[in-house]
């Protein structure tokens, strides 16, 4: 093989951008929010939960969180909304089915109560035809078709609304909060009749 030198530019076209962080709500705070979704004895609360008080502080996190996200990516915005926060439980052997978040910008969840076995979540390529050829390789960031998350308690992920995503079946218990995003003010740009005020 020819000893060539090449200068080389790589760019991210294009990113899915995923944001994970870490909080310290409090064991009294996180034991409260663990209890209350077990008390629904359902696979998922209602959607309303950022109006009790000891979801507030996930609640005021998540905006924090937003804020600082929105200024890297250079949005502009009236105001963060969160329009729903339910809890989610996934019972050993229970799945999540590959779904998104219609309606909304951002989605999240955060990790109240999980174990050894406790299922991460999968998100997927969005690129269907990213994948068409597919030559052997070392999975990576650069190269998969899905990546996952651990369900890591006092973690947070944040992602686009419309990226599909699941939670494989589920070896331990795994109790969760998720969350739904909108930015209110100006979409799009004046004149150009795409463009709308929410």
């Amino acid at each position: 093989m020819v000893d060539v030198k090449v200068k080389i530019d790589e760019y991210a076209a294009f990113p899915t951008m995923i944001y994970k962080f870490e909080a310290n709500l409090g064991t009294d705070n996180d034991r409260n929010m663990a209890t209350y979704i077990r008390t629904k004895n359902e696979m998922q609360t209602e959607d309303d939960l950022m109006r009790i008080s000891f979801f507030r502080p996930l609640a005021e996190t998540v905006q924090h969180t937003m804020v600082d996200i929105l200024k890297k990516l250079e949005f502009e915005y009236e105001k963060i909304e969160i329009t729903g926060m339910w809890g989610n439980r996934l019972k050993e052997g229970m799945t999540h089915p590959p779904h998104t978040h219609s309606n909304n910008l951002w989605s999240g969840v955060y990790y109240v109560e999980s174990s050894e076995g406790s299922s991460p979540i999968q998100f997927f390529d969005p690129r269907g035809q990213a994948h068409q050829l597919r030559p052997k390789n070392n999975p990576n960031w650069q190269n998969s078709g899905m990546l996952q998350f651990d369900a890591n308690v006092g973690t947070g992920i944040i992602f686009p609304s419309w990226l599909v995503h699941w939670v494989p079946p589920t070896q331990s218990e795994r109790l969760s909060v998720s969350w739904n995003i909108l930015l209110r003010g100006e979409y799009g740009e004046d004149g150009t009749y795409q463009n709308a005020y929410l």
